[in-house]
């Protein structure tokens, strides 16, 4: 694996560990906040490991769509509907003074893991795919 490939696919599994260590010991109601965003970390960062992959430079954006069309990867219905569901929690967990509309998003316990196992699984799937263990 070229090391630049390497460098996003182990800054990816820090972002899922990072999810995963604040899922399982939350210090104050932020930590399932920070989470997720980790969660949508994980999965961006692997999405731009497959770009890189496929000898493509990845846009300098948090847009999991975008990023995973340019990874050209063929989602199923369900995968494609997670990323969809995972994409907006990026910004109300970096920008605080971000004029929301809506609710402030605020997770539980049980929303958080079930943002963590969803994106586990995401994860995983595209490490098989794309032999990324190497």
């Amino acid at each position: 694996m070229k090391s630049i490939i390497k460098k996003w696919f182990e800054y990816a599994k820090a972002d899922l560990e990072g999810a995963e260590i604040l899922a399982k010991n939350p210090k104050s109601s932020y930590s399932y906040q920070l989470a997720v965003l980790h969660c949508h970390q994980a999965i961006e960062k692997l999405l731009k490991t497959v770009i890189i992959a496929n000898s493509d430079e990845p846009k300098r954006i948090h847009n999991l769509l975008a990023l995973a069309s340019d990874a050209k990867i063929e989602f199923s219905e369900s995968q494609q509907l997670y990323i969809e569901e995972l994409n907006p929690y990026y910004q109300p967990s970096r920008y605080p003074d971000l004029p929301l509309k809506g609710p402030i998003l605020k997770f539980d316990k049980k929303a958080i893991f079930y943002h963590l196992e969803k994106t586990k699984e995401l994860f995983q799937w595209i490490v098989k795919k794309y032999n990324l263990k190497k």
